[in-house]
Formats: C-alpha cells, sequence, structure tokens
C-alpha cells in the first residue's frame, strides 16, 4: 500500500494490543447475517484497495477517505471501510465480530445497519468539528457507536479478553468494566497532548469517542422512548436498581425492619425520632413502597408454608426491583418452587441470585447441581450449565450427586 493512504486511522492500538475480547456469553436469537456482510465488506474492500494502490487508481482511492479540508458526502461512508494495514483492518474486525453480534440481534438487521452507518458518519462528523486536521480511514467510528450501544444494552455480559503481555493468557470480565475503561481511554486520549504522550498521535481518537457517545445516547434514548424492549440487566435498569437500593438501605436507617410482621407505618410510629406521618408520605405509592409490601406478603407467605403464594409475590417482586433477593431460607424455597413449578428460566435466575448473594452457603454445590441440570435440560444454555455443573462436581460430596452431575456433563459434551 502506498504512502498515499496514510491519514489518521482509527483503529485499536496502543494499551489495547495487550487485551484482545474474543467471545462474550451472550445467546442470539437470530444469525446476525447483516454483522457477517460487514466484516466480509471490510475484507472484500481491503483487499481490493491493497490492489488498486500499487496500479493507476491509488490517488483516485485516496479521494475516498475523509479529508477535513475539503469533505464531500461520499467520503463519510467510504472512509468507513478503508483500512490502512492488515492489523488496522484485523483489530477493528475482531472487536466487530464480537460486539457486533449480538448488537444485530436485538436491532433486527435492518434497524443494524441503519444504526453502523449513522455511527460511522456522526464519528466521522465529530471527528471534523472536534480539530481534526489529516485525512481519516477505518471502520472504528462505527465500532465505536457499536460497542457504546453495547455498554448500555449488555453491562452484565461476561466478556473474555486474552492477554498479551509477556505470557499469553485468558480471562474473563463484565463487559461493562472494559467498554466503561475503553470509553474514558479514548476521551482522555482525543486530547493532543496526552496521545502525543502515550504514542497514539497517528490514531484519530475524537472519531471514537464521537462514536461511543452517539452509541450510548441512541441505545439509551431507545430504552426510554421503548422502542427497544427492557431487560433486567441493561444500564438503565441496573441504574434504577441502584437508586431503589439505596432508598431501601435509607428506609431501613430510619428504623424500617422488612421482616417485622407490621407495616412500615405502625414500625414508624413507634420511633421517636421518625414521625409516623412524614415515613407514610415517603413510602405511598412509591415503587420502593410496593417493594416493601411485596417483601413483607413473601415473607408471610413462607412463614405459613404456603410456597406457591410466596413464588407469585417473588416474580411480581422482580419485576419492579430487577435486583431483588430474600432472605436465604426464603430465596432458597423461592427457587426450588418455581423448580418444581417448572418455571425454569425464572428458577434459574432465583438460583443464580442466591448464588450471588449467598457465596458461603455450606451447600452451595447442590445449588450448582440443580442450576447446571436447569440450563442443561430445559433452558439449553450449555456452557452455562457445564461451569455449573463443573462447580457441582467440585463441591459435591455426596456420590449419588457426583455420579449424577459427572453423567450430565458427559452428556452435554457429546453433544458439542
Amino acid at each position: 500500500m502506498t504512502a498515499a493512504f496514510q491519514g489518521h486511522r482509527d483503529g485499536q492500538n496502543g494499551f489495547y494490543d495487550m487485551l484482545i475480547p474474543i467471545r462474550t456469553d451472550y445467546r442470539m436469537t437470530l444469525r446476525p447475517w447483516v454483522n457477517y456482510a460487514l466484516v466480509a465488506i471490510n475484507v472484500c474492500v481491503f483487499i481490493f484497495v491493497q490492489r488498486a494502490g500499487s496500479e493507476a487508481g491509488g490517488e483516485r482511492i485516496y479521494n475516498w477517505l475523509l479529508h477535513p479540508d475539503r469533505p464531500e458526502l461520499m467520503q463519510f461512508f467510504s472512509s468507513v471501510f478503508l483500512h490502512g494495514s492488515w492489523m488496522h483492518l484485523i483489530g477493528n474486525m475482531v472487536f466487530l465480530w464480537v460486539f457486533g453480534n449480538a448488537l444485530n440481534d436485538r436491532f433486527g438487521h435492518a434497524g443494524y445497519l441503519s444504526f453502523y452507518l449513522a455511527g460511522g458518519v456522526l464519528a466521522g462528523v465529530g471527528y471534523l468539528l472536534l480539530g481534526g486536521h489529516a485525512p481519516v480511514l477505518g471502520a472504528s467510528g462505527a465500532i465505536s457507536a457499536v460497542t457504546g450501544a453495547y455498554l448500555v444494552l449488555f453491562p452484565r455480559v461476561r466478556l473474555t479478553l486474552l492477554v498479551w503481555f509477556y505470557v499469553v493468557t485468558t480471562f474473563e470480565v463484565s463487559s461493562l468494566y472494559f467498554l466503561l475503561v475503553q470509553f474514558v481511554w479514548n476521551v482522555l486520549m482525543s486530547t493532543e497532548n496526552l496521545a502525543g504522550r502515550f504514542g497514539g498521535g497517528g490514531v484519530a481518537y475524537t472519531a471514537h469517542s464521537s462514536g461511543y457517545v452517539f452509541g450510548i445516547i441512541v441505545a439509551a434514548a431507545l430504552l426510554v422512548a421503548r422502542l427497544l424492549p427492557k431487560d433486567a440487566f441493561d444500564l438503565l435498569s441496573l441504574i434504577r436498581a441502584r437508586y431503589r437500593r439505596l432508598s431501601y438501605q435509607r428506609m431501613v436507617a430510619r428504623g424500617y425492619d422488612p421482616f417485622s410482621p407490621s407495616r412500615p407505618g405502625e414500625q414508624a410510629a413507634g420511633r421517636r425520632r421518625i414521625k409516623a406521618k412524614t415515613v407514610q408520605t415517603e413510602t405511598s405509592d412509591t415503587a420502593t413502597a410496593r417493594e416493601m409490601e411485596l417483601r413483607l406478603e413473601i415473607s408471610e407467605a413462607c412463614g405459613r408454608h404456603d410456597l406457591p403464594a410466596a413464588a407469585d409475590g417473588y416474580l411480581r417482586l422482580v419485576r419492579i426491583a430487577d435486583d431483588a433477593v430474600l432472605s436465604r431460607p426464603n430465596q432458597l424455597d423461592v427457587a426450588n418452587q418455581l423448580m418444581a413449578a417448572e418455571a425454569h428460566p425464572a428458577a434459574a435466575d432465583a438460583y443464580e441470585r442466591f448464588i450471588r448473594h449467598y457465596g458461603d452457603y455450606e451447600h452451595l454445590a447442590d445449588i450448582f447441581l440443580m442450576l447446571g441440570l436447569l440450563y442443561g435440560r430445559y433452558l439449553h444454555q450449555y456452557d452455562r450449565a457445564e461451569q455449573a455443573l463443573q462447580r457441582a462436581v467440585d463441591g459435591l460430596s455426596d456420590p449419588r450427586k457426583v455420579e449424577m452431575a459427572q453423567s450430565e456433563l458427559k452428556s452435554l459434551r457429546r453433544r458439542r
């Protein structure tokens, strides 16, 4: 490739060369054909440009870059499909493959294609407005939009990273942490002083940052407008859950006991430092008040051994409080009841919450066994089933249960 094509590229470099995302545990419901096509188009265009760059068409291809001094509408689209080198291309396509497939699944084919192209165009606009001065090429503006939307829609998805630093290894991390750090990094590196200090002077970080902001805003707006279905683990739901948790903690600090048989107003009336009228006003007709009422209802149902009623109350509770968890015995009783009632997705979620909150439970291996059976036999999430069953095998002491877990593991592996 001739020097005529060199300018600012918008690919990954430096810090991110050592942390390469290779897969996630997101389960897709449809084939992401549009994302497959985008990867294929980028590769084909690069091969074509490599050939043309050594022939007479090199000057014409140079005009396809986005030129800040004489931008043309066509350049905002054409530059998104150009790359400066094989490493530039591979780095971008890895990110597009890992994060774009899930977004294609969530947006649908037409929505994802429109979003991807709009992200590339808006990243180019941001590059120009924020003082870009060299011609720019690369898909990272559009891919940053994809990862920005991924940050909002899938913050709890587990991401496997390949670490390339003295030794080669892999480890898992929440996509929230990886993408949030990446976003902050790109924003900081958008300043020329930092970019030059860390050796990133040839990378269009302002295009990255613009793409990220576009993706975050669009994904959040689609959730708020209900044009995308809400999910218990999207970023907005996690923020709301955090707010409710803080509200609950404030109520407890002011005297409310969630496990007392009396109502919130009745508890407050007996405490000198809280006026009953004030507490009643704070808890009336709010999501927090409804959460407290449901918790009391579930506790009472468990107390009289009416587990179907407790499970019904629990399902209503988790619809308004995404991160809700009961006391240890009640959470386990409800999870077992949901399993017995063949409400398999809800039972798996209840067991997962139990594991997250009560990791010191002495019979945790039994919970992993139940979870592995649920994922493997009923929910067909075989990776999760294998992980849970392996944890069960490692922790079980009952030979019959160990044999059951090992038999289920063998069955899972034969299906692969």
